[in-house]
């Protein structure tokens, strides 16, 4: 099983350029907390990679 076969996808914004600075963690698939979901999807799109969201709050 690849690491981020378990979890819910993010809901990201395709235009979006940033992200509010609203801190609401969320566990990614990779064993990462980003500080909200925004920021999750940033990363994705940056890294190019399919990390889900495990869980609300830090990992």
């Amino acid at each position: 099983m690849r690491k981020w076969d378990s979890g819910r996808e993010p809901k990201c914004d395709k235009q979006s350029v940033g992200c509010p600075k609203i801190y609401l963690p969320v566990c990614g698939t990779d064993g990462i907390t980003y500080s909200n979901e925004c920021m999750l999807c940033m990363e994705n799109r940056k890294r190019q990679t399919p990390v889900l969201i495990r869980a609300g709050g830090s990992c």
